[in-house]
């Protein structure tokens, strides 16, 4: 094979300490690490090629003080940053970095916290139990896990069941789910299950997981049918009270663990309700030995294995699991089938080959989204991208000369809107402009949240809907970049642009100067930034939505969120995340003016900066520690400029409406809509 005619792609596996390169292969060789496992833990270096470099971490040896300073670290955070701090050399050099479970993703993404200026490679962050666990975590640990798994680039899932819990958890972020397979260089022949009345049922199970079900399997097994004699072998470190017909076993080694595989006529992977998949190492491990499967019907595993390569049977359930022992003792032929058809599953998907390239297409993935565009969207505009429908939504109020000079600039679009719609409270609002071929004029209820519905409700077939505030120039080659997104990953469902200036942190601009900014290639160069990149919510004042699944969840913008609707965006926007991808893209850009007309009376704004977050806080879209932030923020910013307030602004309205607000909250009273009062 030629050698590539590129730099090959460098990645970095940070795994937990003990099976690090070294010390995991060394326990490997001698046979001490019980399973079916790899020469290197999890089998990430089969993924190295021409193409690709592996590098593992390492663990250092540690003596008792060093140790001590590592567990005391470990403990007071909950994942293990200092093996990671060790291993930081590697990590900050690769160009991608692949972890195992979410304790290895959290410590890397802290050493990238602790080293902002250095260049951070992607982190493809895998989870295990963490979605199991999360409920039972305390509020502390879940706000640093979120904190610091948010800045993720991707997060992968071991199960369908755990990324769709995760979905509401961490909405907006790169998800997938990567199918688990170990070693399967060899599949060992084992002879057919022979029963007959009165010969012993040897059954085996097998694991540590806390979802293990012990219980249920000693019951189903403990009332079987005279006829049906059974001896179950339970193999785990746990303990358990064993009855005299099963015995409790801990392999040390492989030799004591494939004997008894050798010895079992099947295998029951007996489960509690979980999410992760657990027992999908032992189904594989027991279907390379040629033994056939009963599982409990949980956590996901149906997604690996369907019934026809393993009995299934429902939690908890002792009846169901004591009649599929007896069915697949009787049927040895079943047995032979279920055995072939899951090997046929493993051979060409579930095993450790396809996981580790697995991680490496989803790296070439990741990197090359890291790709500036090309200057002219049209070089590389796919036929799905051209072919994208897309509807502009502008929700309008007070501002009818601007409007007329935002929607010319709409016109000069390179990828022309299949429509312009317009909402207004009033005619008036919308003076000088006229429904025309495109543009259609809409009146709807004051206030953003009631017209950006109405929007909604007078889109058609589009792909997209665009929301633009009436007050943003969009440069001309923003809905080009915008249907290149969509196009390229159907998981993107919100995505925003970026702001080349921002008027509404200032004074405001005029619409000379914003259009004198958007022809300055010293301003309007986003050449240098990725094309795509992870974004936590959509700005309000330039969002672009997948219709399609505004449609299938019903999603409308809250209308208890009143006139200016502060926050609307982040609320609409991270629901619609818990279905897909929440994403900046860096060519769709423009101007935002933040003209100071038509906006909300200060008291009243001040009000919503309170109340707002909070009240979306207790709705689940915005996390509390955000809407602390945000509300501290705002009551600092507005008592320290109302000493010496802007023009512009009503800082001391502001101020009122703040303490009204916390007032209010401290009786707690938390109504969105009580700023109409003011």
């Amino acid at each position: 094979m030629s050698a590539p005619s590129h730099a090959p792609l460098r990645a970095f596996v940070q795994l937990s300490y003990g099976y690090g390169a070294t010390s995991w292969h060394t326990r490997w060789e001698k046979g001490a690490i019980p399973g079916i496992n790899e020469p290197y833990a999890y089998g990430y270096y089969r993924a190295a090629g021409p193409d690709v470099v592996i590098e593992q971490s390492e663990d250092r040896v540690e003596n008792p003080f060093s140790r001590l300073v590592r567990y005391g670290v470990r403990f007071l955070i909950g994942f293990d940053f200092v093996h990671a701090w060790r291993n930081r050399a590697g990590i900050m050099s690769s160009d991608v970095v692949w972890t195992h479970t979410e304790a290895q993703a959290m410590a890397v993404l802290l050493l990238y916290r602790l080293i902002p200026r250095a260049r951070h490679p992607p982190l493809i962050a895998q989870s295990v139990w963490l979605m199991d666990r999360w409920d039972q975590e305390t509020w502390w640990r879940r706000w640093i896990m979120r904190l610091l798994l948010s800045r993720a680039d991707l997060l992968t899932f071991l199960s369908p069941e755990n990324m769709a819990r995760a979905r509401a958890i961490f909405p907006g972020q790169r998800m997938a789910w990567v199918e688990f397979g170990i070693r399967a260089d060899e599949m060992t022949p084992h002879a057919p299950m022979a029963h007959t009345p009165g010969d012993p049922i040897r059954v085996l199970s097998l694991g540590n997981d806390r979802h293990r079900d012990w219980t249920t399997l000693i019951t189903a097994t403990s009332r079987l049918p005279d006829d049906v004699p059974c001896h179950v072998t339970i193999a785990t470190a746990n303990r358990i009270d064993a009855p005299p017909h099963v015995t409790r076993v801990t392999p040390t080694n492989n030799d004591t663990l494939f004997a008894l595989y050798d010895q079992a006529d099947l295998v029951v992977v007996p489960l509690t309700r979980n999410l992760h998949a657990s027992g999908i190492t032992v189904i594989e491990e027991a279907t390379l030995r040629g033994l056939p499967v009963i599982a409990t019907d949980t956590g996901g595993l149906r997604h690996y294995f369907d019934e026809q390569c393993v009995f299934y049977v429902p939690v908890g359930d002792v009846q169901a699991l004591a009649q599929a022992i007896v069915t697949l003792a009787c049927d040895p032929d079943r047995c032979a089938d279920m055995v072939e058809r899951a090997r046929a599953r493993i051979r060409t998907r579930l095993n450790s080959h396809a996981y580790a390239l697995r991680h490496v297409a989803l790296s070439r993935e990741l990197l090359s989204q890291e790709v500036p565009a090309s200057d002219n969207p049209r070089e590389n505009t796919a036929p799905a991208a051209r072919d994208m429908r897309i509807t502009i939504g502008i929700a309008t109020s007070g501002r009818p000369e601007i409007l007329r000079e935002t929607v010319a600039q709409l016109r000069r679009q390179t990828h022309p809107a299949q429509q312009i719609l317009i909402c207004a409270p009033t005619a008036q609002d919308m003076a000088g402009l006229d429904s025309s071929a495109g543009v259609t004029l809409l009146q709807g209820p004051r206030g953003l949240a009631h017209q950006r519905n109405v929007l909604l409700d007078h889109a058609r077939d589009a792909n997209i809907i665009v929301f633009f505030d009436d007050d943003f120039l969009a440069d001309p080659d923003y809905l080009a970049r915008c249907a290149d997104a969509f196009a390229a990953d159907p998981e993107i469902v919100v995505a925003t642009g970026r702001v080349l200036a921002d008027g509404a942190k200032g004074p405001g601009l005029t619409v000379a100067e914003g259009r004198a900014m958007l022809e300055d290639p010293r301003i309007n160069d986003t050449s240098s930034l990725p094309a795509v990149q992870p974004a936590w919510n959509g700005y309000g004042c330039n969002m672009a939505y997948r219709l399609a699944t505004i449609r299938e969840t019903g999603l409308r913008f809250d209308e208890r969120l009143p006139l200016y609707a502060w926050y609307e965006d982040i609320d609409f926007s991270r629901q619609l995340g818990q279905r897909g991808r929440i994403v900046r893209v860096n060519g769709a850009k423009g101007i935002h003016l933040g003209s100071k007309s038509g906006r909300t009376p200060g008291r009243r704004l001040g009000y919503s900066q309170v109340v707002n977050p909070l009240y979306l806080f207790r709705k689940g879209t915005f996390p509390l520690d955000h809407a602390l932030r945000s509300i501290g923020r705002n009551i600092a910013m507005n008592i320290v400029r109302s000493l010496w307030p802007e023009p512009y602004i009503d800082r001391r309205g502001r101020v009122v409406g703040n303490w009204l607000a916390l007032r209010d909250a401290m009786r707690g009273h938390v109504a969105p809509e009580k700023m109409l009062t003011l």
